[in-house]
């Protein structure tokens, strides 16, 4: 099977993977995560050693540098936090980018809306500050794992591993972990506008993150504001993420019908749709848009009717309910989709349990079977009562008759 498709636009006219946009393999899935991390032992050198007087604060308190990856806008290197004793992430801009407002704005939003979000599934902020020469930076939890782009690729290409350490049930038990976490920040009045696959991430323990907060919407924020005119352009010289990954901006393979247009209103049926296409990818292996360029991809938000998955990709055997789910999220006018990210996780849940849910009517005799498996009472159990009751029914007759 071909893998997904994601990314961006090729000067000849071609689809591109995201590898494409990548300076070698590694970039092209890395963030700020180790791959196969193994966790250090901790040590009573390190945890019951004295801390001076004159502790060092601020930039001064970081040392053993280490690069980790770059791309784009941003540097990333590890290092290690002398107060504390642990290695953290430390996140700058790229030199060129420094001076540039948008690109502060930018990289200032990531750093607090991702420390204001307390949930989970959000990275944990240490500190945001500046270096010795002026320039900001942050620092964050070092993570282990995968990304959720990785592992559909991995099972789009048949690698057997992946695939049996992610079947469909966990894919769905991640997304509902990710549409949680967005649902926290929707009620704090935030809006992700860049989610993809590339963004959930899987840790080496099962935890779920939900990366990359630089083009969030903030709910007191002009949708005209210069990062939203900069989403809205389709430009490929300004990269979607801060993470190192040189992606186009706001990701159009995952972006809104209203994101591509520049008098859309932005809120979190936006995030609504963008998780309608991860659900599409995950149960059909496909990718949900394609498109030569950002031109292409805007008609087809516009003018395409939804792709249902289990009409994309029949031999799947993709369950009426999750169907059901994936082309409500993915309804291009924002007032036909779920309205909360919290409605399309109950939808989510009630169908791995094999309950019923709120956008799809089971016909009758589906609605049987399924009682039956149950194991409240199986077939036979339940031929035998019937035809217990019709004893039943014959004897009573028959004493009347005699």
């Amino acid at each position: 099977m071909k893998g997904l498709k994601r990314g961006g636009f090729s000067p000849n006219g071609s689809d591109l993977t995201t590898k494409d946009f990548c300076h070698d393999e590694n970039q092209a899935r890395d963030t700020f995560v180790t791959k196969n991390f193994v966790a250090k032992n901790i040590e009573l050198s390190e945890t019951d050693r004295d801390l001076p007087k004159h502790v060092k604060n601020g930039f001064m308190r970081y040392r053993d540098f280490a690069p980790l990856t770059q791309g784009g806008e941003a540097i990333l290197r590890t290092c290690v936090d002398e107060n504390l004793g642990r290695v953290v992430v430390m996140k700058t801009l790229q030199p060129q980018f420094q001076n540039l407002e948008t690109y502060q704005k930018r990289f200032l939003r990531e750093a607090r809306v991702t420390a204001q979000i307390p949930h989970p599934a959000t990275i944990p902020v240490y500190e945001l500050s500046r270096d010795a020469d002026g320039n900001a930076y942050f620092t964050m939890k070092k993570l282990g794992g995968r990304d959720m782009s990785d592992i559909l690729d991995q099972i789009s290409a048949n690698h057997q591993p992946t695939v049996e350490q992610y079947p469909l049930e966990a894919l769905l038990n991640v997304l509902i972990q990710a549409a949680q976490c967005l649902a926290y920040a929707h009620d704090t009045g935030v809006v992700h506008r860049d989610m993809k696959p590339a963004n959930i991430m899987i840790g080496d323990y099962g935890e779920v993150m939900v990366l990359d907060w630089g083009l969030a919407k903030v709910w007191d924020m002009d949708d005209n504001d210069d990062v939203d005119q900069l989403i809205r352009s389709g430009k490929q010289v300004m990269s979607g993420r801060l993470t190192g990954r040189g992606d186009v901006q706001g990701t159009p393979f995952y972006m809104s019908p209203e994101q591509a247009v520049e008098t859309g209103d932005v809120d979190e049926r936006s995030d609504i749709y963008s998780m309608g296409i991860i659900l599409f990818e995950v149960l059909t292996g496909e990718s949900y848009m394609s498109g030569k360029n950002f031109k292409e991809i805007k008609r087809k938000l516009l003018e395409d009717p939804v792709r249902e998955p289990i009409r994309v990709s029949p031999k799947k055997k993709i369950p009426a309910e999750l169907n059901a789910i994936c082309a409500k999220a993915l309804q291009r006018q924002p007032v036909d989709r779920y309205q909360k990210m919290s409605l399309l996780v109950d939808d989510l849940r009630a169908a791995m349990l094999g309950n019923p849910v709120s956008v799809y009517q089971e016909p009758l005799l589906a609605a049987v079977l399924k009682w039956r498996d149950r194991k409240i009472f199986s077939v036979a159990s339940l031929i035998w009562m019937l035809a217990g009751a019709g004893i039943v029914v014959s004897m009573e007759v028959l004493f009347k008759l005699i």
